[in-house]
């Protein structure tokens, strides 16, 4: 049970990823700001910080495929940015891990490389007519907030379970 508790959360978070947009949708508010939530990066580079780059990575791999085949036409470019933030940013340096304020930083640079990989895969094959001032004005910097407030209502919870977890597998070993 406590294997498949982790990956029920993460397709959870991807529901909730896609509802909750439609709850931040600007035409409702009658605001041009986009609010996007990234959960799932949010998410996955705890899920690294704290059980290291292999989880980080397979859960990248996974739900970019998923992003892909749900909600882009192209295919391909969110499973790599993913599986590569779950590379590069999976830092389980002790330091990190004791620190919330760099786990929290850690999220919010993943986010901001999504965001920045994904407006100019965009960009380069003209599927997006926005350009940078709006991209950054209307949708980077408050997708950057509500990630950021996503951060810190999970860190907590999902740090306990993930080093929880990480005593079983240590038991499991000895």
């Amino acid at each position: 049970m406590n294997r498949i508790l982790l990956p029920l959360v993460m397709l959870l978070l991807f529901v909730i990823e896609g509802s909750i947009f439609q709850v931040f949708a600007p035409e409702q508010y009658n605001s041009n700001l986009l609010y996007i939530p990234r959960f799932i990066v949010v998410a996955m580079v705890i899920i690294g910080i704290f059980l290291g780059k292999t989880h980080a990575i397979i859960y990248g791999l996974i739900f970019g495929l998923l992003y892909d085949v749900v909600y882009t036409e192209l295919l391909g470019v969110y499973m790599f940015c993913l599986g590569l933030i779950g590379y590069l940013l999976s830092l389980s340096h002790p330091y990190v891990k004791r620190s919330y304020t760099l786990v929290v930083l850690i999220t919010l640079l993943a986010v901001l490389f999504v965001e920045y990989f994904t407006f100019g895969i965009n960009s380069m094959l003209n599927i997006t007519s926005m350009v940078h001032d709006e991209f950054l004005q209307q949708r980077l910097l408050s997708t950057l907030a509500l990630n950021f407030l996503f951060s810190l209502i999970i860190l907590y919870p999902l740090r306990k379970y993930l080093l929880y977890l990480k005593r079983l597998e240590e038991i499991q070993k000895h």
